[in-house]
């Protein structure tokens, strides 16, 4: 028969029960509660009442499992507490919380843990005397001082009010008294790991759990948890390293080790580690006993249990009770030990009070403090948690308090997500917890709705892509938001510059601006002027052109006019196409035509005449064909017969390629001006700061394009003998052109090429004025005016000075803006006509408007994508000759 009976409440067997409760004796109840590494959960392996190595006991541990273990022959009953702190017990639960889908949070769980331990702990303390608590470490785990504090503001607040209650009819109710338990407890450490580097030597064991028992003393005493003091230790160190060692583990790894030898011989040291002792079943006679003799310290350390410490406290309970009391009043402290079987009938009640009833989801409580205590037992055992919400609570008023800037009246929302990023980062130095992501997204609805109420920046953006930077406001006119952003523009004829805010509307951007210059500008009101058709409304309720479907494509087809196709538009040698260039149309009254045709057809006509061969200054040479006069006359009747323009509905946007016919705009886009004779430019000095104001140094000269005009009919020239340079049939006439590029700070350059800036005069040849002509140029390049980030500047004008030869100079610029198909164009019937011998200045929009609303610059920009951002396409100057009086 072993020396200690065990079972498992509420399972006692019948004979354990006759044993337990036919003594009358008085019973000291002994708690084993604490923390467990191994899958058994037991921990009453350091006390020594084990018959057996716990991992060969069949039992599976299951938190909330109470064992008794009793031996009939002292009058000490323990208890062993399976808890959450038990490695198995908690794994358990963790594993059932996963299954479950109920596994939220490391703190909510850690808290489950901790909240299942206190109330098993405070049964213990309601039903024991004496609890052993078991420590895996070498250190007292100051986390304990937590629960035991929470567990003393229950006590006090709670169960002193409602378990006298409960316990007063009940027949162990007046052993209890008002205090309602056994005693107060006396609580034993038991620390079942020796530290490293310690020596295990009685002077040094003790030396060690005398500073650790003053170590929790201090502790406990200034946390206000315990007032009274005992004499006797409490604390013990286990020295024996084969405490866990678990038995079936060490024979498998003996015989893996056996099994790896090739003989066996008798004086072999690892059989006997096998045997019961020391020379079983060999003969007596071998048998040569050894009598080793033991030190003194030794012998301590091998006669060193923590029983003896135990039972020390055990015979003083039953001797003479607990009075720890160090009080300046003593008086007689409540203690009671009870016989079993009234102890028993105690424990199977306050049982149901503290485990089964809060375990139960279905129980209410009829007494009203015992409710309290049911409901608010977990609210106070959390005080990490109130903690950490407090943090955060502190931390949400911080960081709110810094996005919520007083200074900051309004502001965009890029500098709103800002604020609110740094608010939160503010915020998360403070959180902490399980409110940490509730309270982020309740600071981020906070700053959403401040933001929202006053402090919204209105973000309507310009034409230009600026944002308003008014606060969120509602208007009437676009024109009454403003980005603050300034810009530098010049007028038409390009001699005075002026400061421009960031238009908000096409009116702005594209004629008041140049109105208002105009008004300030004393070569603006001199210039001559082409007018552009705009809408004349003939009724008053007049609106916008609403447009269901597509555009389709115009015809723009000419039958007096001869075109080469080609579609390689990005070629040096690509002159024209019917894809990107209106064909040029005859002047009213004019017996020829000038047209620009391939240097292919240009050398085909030069071997069918044999006047000239084909060269690389073909390139620029332009065929004039004679029409009959009345056909002329036929065609130009034909062409008045049009669409009259519409006077009750305006086109919305700019004119295109795909714009309906007889729709005109309300306002001319575009601007034409002669600002004076060809001598106002001087090829040797460039663009002088007083005629044109803004260029950058060596970037200020036009130019210089000299074009073959060939006569189909020599004898039709009228002016054949002027002051031309004549080879054969072929004049030679001298045009300066130039395209000229704008950034917002005011720098005006001239391009040489398509992506070249041009870099003075000297370096200029006879040719340069080709690859302007014949190539697409872009609508946007970056500005030299910086080195770093480069200002986008725009093709803003183009220079024509027309040369004194009875000609004019026909432009026919055409635009297309990025990817889009339709192509902008003037919106002119007829191209106009330069004059001779002048100095004109094409102004193309500051803004580009289709179908589908304003068209933004781009914000950056290189040389290399340039042209991917719009361009203004080749093959828009023509010849045509000058109109002769009959």
């Amino acid at each position: 028969m072993p020396e200690y009976q065990s079972w498992t409440f509420p399972d006692m067997p019948a004979e354990a029960a006759e044993l337990l409760f036919r003594s009358e004796e008085k019973l000291v109840v002994v708690g084993v509660i604490g923390k467990s590494a191994f899958s058994d959960s037991n921990k009453m392996a350091a006390i020594g009442v084990l018959d057996s190595h716990p991992s060969l006991l069949e039992h599976e541990a299951r938190e909330g499992t109470i064992q008794f273990y009793y031996n009939h022959k002292e009058s000490v009953l323990l208890l062993h507490f399976e808890t959450t702190f038990d490695a198995a017990c908690m794994q358990k639960m963790l594993e059932e919380e996963l299954a479950d889908g109920r596994y939220e949070h490391f703190l909510l769980f850690n808290q489950r843990i901790r909240n299942r331990f206190a109330r098993m702990l405070l049964f213990a303390t309601q039903v024991c005397h004496i609890i052993v608590f078991v420590e895996l470490s070498v250190t007292f785990d100051a986390s304990l001082l937590m629960i035991f504090r929470a567990l003393k503001i229950i006590r006090d607040k709670y169960i002193l009010k409602f378990l006298p209650k409960l316990v007063k009819n009940s027949s162990t109710g007046n052993f209890l008294g008002k205090s309602a338990r056994l005693c107060s407890p006396r609580v034993l450490f038991l620390f079942e790991n020796y530290p490293d580097g310690y020596e295990k030597t009685n002077e040094c064991i003790s030396k060690l759990e005398f500073e650790v028992e003053d170590s929790i003393y201090k502790m406990l005493r200034n946390e206000f948890i315990i007032t009274n003091n005992s004499n006797k230790r409490f604390v013990y160190y286990n020295t024996n390293p084969r405490l866990r060692e678990d038995p079936l583990l060490k024979s498998i790894s003996l015989l893996q080790s056996f099994l790896q030898k090739t003989s066996f011989k008798d004086e072999d040291d690892d059989l006997e580690e096998l045997a019961p002792f020391k020379g079983f079943g060999k003969p007596l006679i071998q048998c040569k006993p050894e009598h080793t003799q033991l030190s003194a310290e030794e012998i301590a350390l091998k006669k060193r249990e923590f029983m003896d410490l135990l039972m020390d406290h055990a015979n003083e309970a039953l001797q003479t009770g607990f009075d720890d009391s160090s009080t300046k009043f003593k008086g007689k402290n409540h203690f009671v030990i009870l016989p079993p079987k009234a102890w028993y009938d105690t424990f199977k009640m306050l049982h149901r009070i503290f485990i089964e009833n809060p375990d139960n989801p279905r129980f209410e409580a009829s007494d009203i403090d015992y409710k309290a205590y049911l409901d608010n037992f977990n609210k106070i055992m959390d005080i990490d948690d109130e903690f950490f919400n407090a943090c955060c609570d502190i931390g949400l008023q911080k960081a709110f308090a810094m996005y919520n800037n007083p200074t900051l009246t309004h502001y965009s929302s890029t500098v709103h997500k800002k604020l609110v990023e740094e608010a939160v980062t503010l915020y998360m130095k403070y959180a902490r917890g399980t409110q940490k992501i509730i309270n982020e997204t309740k600071l981020r609805e906070m700053c959403e709705r401040c933001w929202s109420n006053g402090k919204q920046q209105c973000e309507v953006p310009s034409l230009r892509g600026n944002p308003c930077i008014l606060p969120k406001h509602i208007v009437k006119d676009p024109s009454e938001h403003s980005s603050a952003h300034i810009f530098i523009s010049t007028c038409n004829c390009g001699r005075t510059q002026g400061r421009r805010e960031d238009p908000y509307t096409m009116r702005h951007a594209n004629y008041e601006f140049y109105e208002y210059m105009a008004n300030n500008c004393n070569l603006c009101a001199k210039v001559k002027k082409v007018h552009f058709p705009i809408f004349e409304p003939s009724i008053n309720d007049y609106r916008a052109a609403e447009f269901e479907i597509a555009f389709p494509k115009l015809s723009l087809q000419d039958d007096s006019i001869e075109l080469v196709e080609r579609h390689d538009l990005h070629s040096p040698n690509s002159i024209v196409s019917d894809e990107c260039s209106h064909p040029l149309t005859a002047s009213q009254g004019t017996h020829t035509n000038l047209s620009l045709v391939s240097s292919d057809d240009l050398g085909k006509i030069a071997v069918d005449d044999g006047d000239m061969q084909s060269s690389d200054e073909s390139l620029n040479e332009l065929v004039i064909r004679v029409k009959d006069k009345d056909a002329q006359i036929a065609e130009e009747r034909e062409r008045s017969i049009y669409r009259q323009p519409s006077t009750t509905e305006y086109l919305p946007g700019m004119v295109h390629t795909e714009s309906p016919l007889g729709l005109l705009p309300r306002f001319p886009s575009w601007s034409l001006v002669c600002v004076g004779p060809s001598s106002v430019y001087s090829h040797n000095t460039g663009l002088l700061e007083h005629f044109q104001s803004g260029f950058l140094s060596g970037a200020n000269f036009l130019l210089p394009w000299d074009v073959h005009v060939r006569l189909e009919h020599s004898a039709s020239w009228a002016y054949e003998k002027t002051r031309l340079r004549k080879m054969g049939e072929v004049f030679i006439l001298k045009i300066f052109i130039g395209c000229e590029y704008e950034c917002p700070r005011g720098h005006r350059f001239m391009m040489s090429s398509a992506d070249k800036v041009l870099r003075g005069g000297s370096g200029i040849m006879r040719d340069s004025g080709s690859k302007v002509v014949y190539n697409n140029m872009p609508l946007y390049f970056p500005c030299p005016c910086r080195s770093q980030k480069a200002d986008v500047a725009q093709l803003m004008r183009v220079h024509v000075v027309t040369p004194k030869a009875p000609v004019n100079v026909i432009l026919d610029p055409k635009v297309r803006t990025g990817e889009r198909e339709y192509i902008f164009t003037m919106g002119l019937s007829n191209p106009p006509k330069l004059t001779q011998s002048a100095y004109w200045i094409l102004r193309l929009p500051y803004i580009y408007q289709g179908d589908e609303g304003p068209i933004a610059p781009p914000s950056e920009i290189t040389s290399s994508n340039a042209i991917n951002y719009g361009c203004l396409l080749a093959g828009m100057f023509g010849v045509s000759e000058t109109e002769v009086d009959d």
